[in-house]
């Protein structure tokens, strides 16, 4: 059984590793320990007792916002299960993803196709619908009270899911950027694009980069995996990465490249950068690499019939 992981971040922040997979540093959520407590990301159902284990070590017993940064089985899975643990709480979404939380069918159903197997079986467990009336609908512009005069900005940001969210808080300086940057694992922190279908965009995804650097963020956290240190670096990594794979990509073809080629392209990429070959292997271990060629895909596909 994983333990308990949970790191200070700055005044009332803490990470904490959802053990995702049952393995390390796979998933962070953020947690607010505010006078109006406010927790990003829960995680998929079928884990989500790492993270109740968590706020029982750190003897929490209500939270007032769960807040996903989308709905993605691998961040929002379990919002039903958490709804349900904690019975106070408010589960805040983006308008778009609002629907999908209080009947997930449809969402499971996508899921399903896009991981050729059934979620609820796999690697991501049930998810339970959530009544409409605890709904947070957000969008760009709001603002979650943390009590004492803090909040939460909330800032739209479409490209890697159109019911995407970043999350500022200006104390602590975070930018709690979900998946919309990319992932980026804590060895040596490189960035990695993440494009999964049918959402991805790279020109919405490079607007958001440009924004959440404007903001002067102290540091991202990211989901997968963690806080880094140096916004504009990672930011401008993110923008050459994320370009470059559209271009191989591009370049593989009409029928795009297979996802073993595609693999070993990447992977020969953070070699080159200099990332020793234990953290490649961490890559190797935490992608979904079918979806990534597949979303760039789509996009390529869509923008050449006029879509």
């Amino acid at each position: 059984m994983p333990e308990v992981s949970v790191t200070p971040l700055g005044p009332d922040l803490y990470l904490i590793d959802a053990f995702m997979h049952d393995r390390p540093e796979n998933l962070a959520c953020y947690l607010f320990d505010t006078p109006q407590r406010v927790l990003i990301e829960c995680g998929p159902s079928r884990y989500i007792g790492h993270l109740f284990e968590a706020l029982d070590h750190l003897g929490i017993n209500d939270i007032g916002t769960l807040a996903v940064t989308h709905i993605h089985l691998d961040h929002a899975g379990g919002a039903g299960h958490f709804a349900a643990r904690f019975p106070s709480a408010r589960v805040a979404v983006h308008t778009l993803g609002a629907p999908h939380l209080a009947d997930p069918s449809r969402l499971l159903a996508s899921s399903a196709q896009a991981y050729a197997q059934d979620p609820g079986r796999g690697d991501w467990g049930p998810m339970e619908p959530i009544d409409p009336s605890r709904l947070l609908v957000l969008d760009e512009g709001d603002r979650l009270p943390l009590g004492n005069g803090r909040f939460i900005e909330v800032m739209y940001a479409p490209g890697h899911a159109r019911h995407h969210l970043v999350y500022f808080e200006a104390e602590t300086g975070a930018a709690l950027v979900g998946d919309e940057v990319g992932v980026c694992f804590p060895h040596g922190h490189a960035v990695q694009p993440n494009t999964p279908p049918p959402d991805f965009d790279p020109h919405q995804i490079t607007e958001q980069l440009h924004r959440i650097a404007a903001r002067s963020p102290s540091f991202l956290g990211f989901a997968h995996y963690g806080p880094h240190l140096n916004p504009p670096a990672a930011l401008a990594e993110a923008e050459e990465q994320l370009w470059e794979w559209v271009r191989w990509i591009e370049s593989q073809g009409p029928q795009g490249p297979a996802v073993e080629d595609f693999r070993d392209w990447v992977l020969d990429g953070h070699r080159r950068r200099g990332m020793a070959e234990e953290h490649v292997a961490h890559y190797d271990a935490h992608t979904f690499w079918p979806m990534q060629p597949a979303g760039v895909k789509r996009w390529l596909d869509k923008r050449a019939s006029g879509g």
